[in-house]
C-alpha cells in the first residue's frame, strides 16, 4: 500500500525540465531535453508537428486558367504555400462567427498574371498586408504568350493534425546515447572507426574513444562488431529533440506555443 501512494505522489508531481541548447539558427534549432519521461517527450512532439496553427490558403475560386495544370493541381499548390506575419487569427471553429468566415479567422487574396510569365508565391496579393510568402520565388505554374490565371483565394487558420499545409514544421527526437567501451577487449579500434557510419568514434593511440557522442543513432553496428564489448545504450531522462520550422513560425514560437497547448489540454483532463 505505501508503494502505491508513493507512485501516486510522483505521478501527479511536477516536472521540472530543463532544456540545453546544441546547435541553433533562423530556421533550426537542437537541443538537451532531460529530466522528462518518453511520454512527455512524445506527446511535445506530437503538439509541435500536429497542434499548433498556421496559416494556408484553403478556398481557392477561379475566374481563369488557361495554364496547363487543372484548377484542381493549381489549387493544392497554392495551399502548400507556408505563409507568415499572421497575428491576431483565430481559429474558425472558435471565432465568433462559428466558422462563416469573418476578419478575425480569415483573410483574402487575389492572383492575375497573363503570360509569358512564371507564376510566383509573391504574385499572391493579401488583403491583410502583414502576410505574405515565407518564400516569395516559389513557382506556381508557367504561362504560355496569351495563357492566363486568374483567383481569388481564402486563407484560414488550421493544424497539421487536419491537413499537412497546416503544419508549422517538424519535430523529432532520439533518446540521448550512452556508449561504455571495454578497452581490453578491442583488439582493431581502426576497424570501428571505419564502421561507425555517424563518425561517432575515433583512436587515441591504441584506444578506442567515443568523440562525437551526441552523433550516434543507436544503430548498434559497433556492438554487433564487437559481440557486446562495446555498450550502446540510453540515458534515462535524456532526449536530443530537433525543431526545424517550415518558416511561418521560428523554433523557440512553435515551443512555446505548443507547451502552452499541451498545459492546456491536460488542465482539460477529467479525472473520474
Amino acid at each position: 500500500m505505501e508503494v502505491a501512494e508513493k507512485k501516486v505522489v510522483e505521478e501527479v508531481g511536477e516536472y521540472k525540465m530543463a532544456i540545453k541548447i546544441l546547435k541553433k539558427s533562423d530556421n533550426k534549432v537542437k537541443f538537451v531535453l532531460s529530466k522528462a519521461t518518453p511520454e512527455l517527450a512524445n506527446a511535445l512532439r506530437r503538439a509541435i508537428s500536429f497542434e499548433v496553427p498556421v496559416l494556408a490558403i484553403e478556398d481557392v475560386y477561379f475566374t481563369k486558367n488557361s495554364s496547363a495544370l487543372y484548377d484542381e493541381i493549381v489549387a493544392h499548390r497554392v495551399g502548400l504555400i507556408p505563409l507568415k506575419g499572421a497575428k491576431g487569427y483565430t481559429l474558425p471553429d472558435e471565432c465568433k462567427c462559428k466558422g462563416k468566415g469573418c476578419a478575425r479567422c480569415q483573410t483574402k487574396a487575389k492572383l492575375k498574371v497573363k503570360g509569358p510569365a512564371t507564376v510566383l508565391a509573391k504574385d499572391l496579393k493579401f488583403k491583410d498586408k502583414s502576410v505574405k510568402p515565407v518564400y516569395p520565388d516559389m513557382p506556381i505554374v508557367k504561362l504560355l504568350k496569351n495563357q492566363e490565371l486568374e483567383f481569388e483565394a481564402t486563407a484560414t487558420l488550421g493544424k497539421g493534425k487536419e491537413h499537412s499545409k497546416w503544419s508549422s514544421g517538424l519535430a523529432f527526437y532520439q533518446r540521448y546515447p550512452s556508449i561504455y567501451i571495454g578497452q581490453k577487449d578491442i583488439k582493431t579500434p581502426e576497424k570501428i572507426v571505419k564502421l561507425c557510419p555517424r563518425n561517432v568514434y575515433k583512436t587515441s593511440g591504441d584506444r578506442l574513444v567515443a568523440e562525437n557522442i551526441l552523433d550516434c543513432n543507436l544503430c548498434m553496428a559497433c556492438v554487433d562488431e564487437t559481440k557486446g564489448t562495446i555498450n550502446v545504450g540510453s540515458e534515462e531522462g535524456k532526449f536530443i529533440f530537433t525543431i526545424e520550422s517550415w518558416g511561418q513560425l521560428s523554433p523557440k514560437a512553435m515551443l512555446t506555443n505548443a507547451s502552452k497547448i499541451l498545459k492546456k489540454q491536460i488542465n482539460g483532463l477529467k479525472i473520474r
